[in-house]
């Protein structure tokens, strides 16, 4: 089924995109001190500037570093730098099918994604899960997976041959 956003809902999709990648930043038990001073260094008087805290984060933990959790074995599905380039496709609409429905999962499950309940973009952010066929309210288990799955080829081109694996 082919994808069709409004260009407010790719901004948004992209965003979440972005701020899931951080989050999982900020509290990976691995790099939670550096990520937090390296977000400090990307902030400025309008805020976080994600592509700023995107190039010092792969500048400190290499683009293929995989954020983790708190919980053994957990990881975001994506590296630094296949996040930064998935939510940058989405945002200048270079996005395949399959690329918005990968990152509509991230937005949907992934710790820290979601706007703020009731909040300027949470309209928006819903009409744009139903737009790709998705819910919060949907089986969250596996949906790592599913990312990992449906950006093969994406992973692919942008991280090289070792990272599709």
């Amino acid at each position: 089924m082919p994808c069709s956003l409004t260009r407010t809902q790719r901004w948004i999709l992209a965003d979440c995109t972005r701020i899931a990648l951080t989050g999982w930043l900020l509290t990976d038990p691995a790099v939670e001190r550096k990520a937090r001073r390296l977000a400090s260094t990307a902030t400025t008087l309008f805020g976080l500037q994600f592509g700023r805290f995107a190039d010092l984060a792969i500048a400190e933990f290499g683009a293929g570093y995989q954020p983790g959790s708190i919980l053994p074995g957990v990881r975001f599905p994506l590296s630094i730098e296949e996040a930064a380039a998935l939510a940058n496709d989405i945002e200048l609409e270079l996005a395949t099918d399959d690329q918005l429905h990968a990152a509509g999962l991230i937005a949907a499950h992934s710790p820290f994604a979601q706007p703020e309940v009731c909040s300027r973009d949470w309209r928006t952010y819903v009409a744009m899960l139903t737009a790709l066929g998705l819910s919060i309210d949907d089986e969250t288990r596996g949906w790592r997976d599913l990312v990992r799955e449906r950006l093969r080829s994406f992973r692919h081109a942008v991280s090289g041959a070792d990272a599709a694996d």
